[in-house]
């Protein structure tokens, strides 16, 4: 096996940052550094800003651009901050992980094309080439990120091999939220030495008991000593109630609404289009449950 990747050491456990919006749909950067803050005093090394959790998806290039600048005026460094990176377009995520790379991201969390579906896998290769390629000889610390239930495509072992043989050094890590275990015992039965990142908490101490080295965590948002007791490898029975309440709701705003319950701040309600707040009174109390959890 080769010798394993820094990132295994480097992640540990990381928020999925959710994004706070103002009342314009705009980023609320004093929230958004406020919380980064707090997580990283909690004894996390890095956060993720962004992802799925963070709805990076629905921002726009320029909204998401004073990052870097925003966390260096409170106090956080980039190398404490992965960014998510989206396509479709392979040229754009290229430029766009280059640009973070440059302004030095600990690393990337790079989803793979997410449109037209049902590609072969040498059109899924192809993208991920060109992106990789775009982004330039300096490319580094590349964590690909498996979401197929959002994204339409596996990211499997026998695509990890292949862009670890194309691009030596650049592949650090594969971030699995498919909430498959076999995917998962895959991907660490190959890529161990690899950081393999379990995105489903539910999976995650038996994940580390078996070679994953973190999690890139929604949960952890709220939670971080517990997801990061589950990243020593020991199991907690909160994990399975605080999922069984949070997976019966949409949940990118349920993580927000149970930010809003534990702060007493309405603001973390807010998320953009196309998600919805939620609003009833059932779920905002099950969110209220969860953050007493």
């Amino acid at each position: 096996m080769p010798d394993s990747h820094p990132m295994r050491e480097k992640i540990g456990v990381s928020a999925a940052l959710a994004t706070p919006f103002d009342d314009q749909g705009r980023i609320d950067w004093r929230r958004f550094t406020t919380h980064a803050r707090s997580l990283l005093g909690q004894g996390m090394k890095v956060v993720t800003a962004f992802g799925t959790t963070g709805e990076g998806v629905s921002l726009a290039a320029a909204a998401r651009a004073p990052l870097y600048e925003k966390m260096a005026q409170a106090g956080i460094e980039a190398g404490q901050l992965v960014e998510c990176v989206y396509g479709p377009s392979s040229q754009e995520a290229g430029g766009h992980l280059r640009r973070a790379l440059d302004a030095g991201a600990a690393g990337i969390l790079l989803a793979p094309p997410f449109y037209f579906k049902q590609p072969q896998p040498e059109g899924i290769y192809r993208w991920f080439a060109e992106t990789l390629e775009t982004a330039g000889p300096t490319c580094r610390d590349v964590i690909l990120y498996n979401i197929p239930q959002l994204t339409g495509v596996t990211v499997g072992p026998a695509m990890v091999t292949r862009l670890r043989t194309a691009f030596p050094g650049v592949i650090a890590g594969v971030k699995d939220s498919s909430g498959d275990w076999d995917q998962t015992a895959g991907l660490l039965i190959e890529h161990r030495d690899l950081a393999i990142l379990v995105g489903h908490e539910g999976h995650l101490a038996q994940a580390v008991r078996q070679g994953a080295s973190g999690a890139i965590s929604g949960v952890a948002n709220f939670a971080p000593a517990l997801v990061a007791k589950l990243v020593r490898g020991e199991d907690d029975a909160r994990i399975d109630a605080i999922l069984g309440l949070l997976l019966k709701l949409p949940v990118v705003p349920a993580v927000k609404c149970v930010l809003a319950a534990q702060t007493g701040d309405e603001a973390w309600l807010r998320v953009r289009a196309p998600l919805d707040a939620l609003s009833s009174a059932d779920d905002r109390a099950a969110c209220a449950m969860i953050a007493r959890s």
